[in-house]
């Protein structure tokens, strides 16, 4: 395992993606704190730190489905699993070092991002507004449901030999999951009563009704509960610091962890290399 940890970060530093995702991290956090000192400068707005530190959780699927379906793709492609083997590495290593640093990766990349936020935003903007502890506790949140984010990615990537299939299948996933977040997220936000206005003698009225698209208890439940597992509902409740179920947010991502990462080692170990 620590020969194929080496070999992999060694390949990691080497490698172009990589040091583009590095970029696009530093890049993303200078490019929002930029947005939001001129909107604060023009319209005098309140911007908290904590804020921007937690909005990159909402496309960080994006990013790690990207990198993992083209960093482990290259394995398949460059026949790099089949030589892994032939000189005596267990199938069951090579999935759990590919999972690793897939992790490893995500996790820097949103570290760093914090960390520019950090340095240049409090100047700007001043100090974190909320509990540390508070922040800790998302942070964490947000942390878990990366490498549940990583453990469906890796699953997909060493499952399928084809690096531009891997590709798409990851990124339909990932906004596919997002879109899912979004209409529980509607649903779930959607008002009790409304405004309906209607005409009485030549003059319009109005008058609170009951809105039809109001969900009952129990679809408040089930959305709730979809949100909740879905690891896109777990960061958009994380980033508005809107999540009812903070504490069972982790433990549905370690359930996402082990169903995925269990479920690719034995079938691993059962692929065909062509």
């Amino acid at each position: 395992m620590i020969k194929l940890l080496n070999a992999g970060f060694t390949r990691l530093r080497k490698n172009k993606l990589f040091w583009l995702l590095t970029i696009f991290s530093i890049g993303l956090a200078l490019f929002m704190i930029y947005t939001q000192y001129s909107d604060m400068k023009k319209y005098g707005e309140v911007i908290e730190v904590y804020q921007l530190m937690l909005n990159y959780s909402t496309i960080i699927g994006i990013v790690i489905a990207i990198f993992t379906s083209l960093f482990l793709g290259v394995e398949y492609s460059d026949g790099a699993i089949r030589n892994k083997i032939s000189i005596g590495h267990k199938r069951t290593n090579i999935y759990l070092s590919n999972l690793i640093i897939t992790i490893i990766t995500s996790l820097f990349s949103y570290i760093l991002f914090m960390i520019v936020i950090a340095i240049v935003g409090i100047p700007l903007f001043g100090t974190i507004t909320i509990p540390i502890s508070t922040l800790l506790k998302l942070i964490w949140c947000i942390f878990v449901t990366i490498i549940a984010y990583c453990s469906i990615f890796t699953f997909i990537a060493m499952m399928i030999s084809n690096k531009t299939i891997t590709a798409i299948v990851s990124i339909i996933l990932v906004f596919g999951l997002m879109m899912c977040a979004l209409t529980s997220l509607n649903i779930l936000s959607a008002q009790e009563y409304i405004q309906a206005g209607a005409f009485v003698d030549g003059e319009m009225q109005f008058k609170k009704e009951k809105n039809p698209r109001y969900p009952s208890e129990e679809e408040r439940k089930v959305h709730q509960t979809l949100l909740d597992i879905n690891p896109a509902g777990q960061v958009f409740q994380l980033a508005g610091r809107s999540a009812p179920n903070l504490k069972v947010l982790p433990l549905y991502s370690l359930g996402i962890i082990v169903v995925f990462t269990g479920a690719g080692l034995v079938l691993f170990k059962k692929k065909e290399l062509k």
